[in-house]
């Protein structure tokens, strides 16, 4: 399990740090990571739980921007 929480701190960290306007390709590896904590038993952090439904919401955006008008 703890190795489960430091997977999901690293990824955590990957995804603040990293670039505003894709960090959204993250969002399948933490809901992965999510997934394998419920799986176990294991409480999600809310703040995981709120950077995951920012990803998709921000995946979401990132179709829209790329379709044509």
């Amino acid at each position: 399990m703890a190795d489960l929480n430091d997977k999901l701190a690293k990824l955590k960290d990957e995804i603040l740090n990293g670039d505003p306007d894709t960090r959204y390709g993250y969002e399948p590896q933490l809901a992965q990571l999510i997934e394998d904590m419920q799986q176990r038993g294991m409480a999600v952090p809310s703040d995981i739980r709120c950077l995951h439904e920012e990803l998709v919401s921000q995946a979401i955006e990132a179709q829209f921007d790329n379709m044509p008008v």
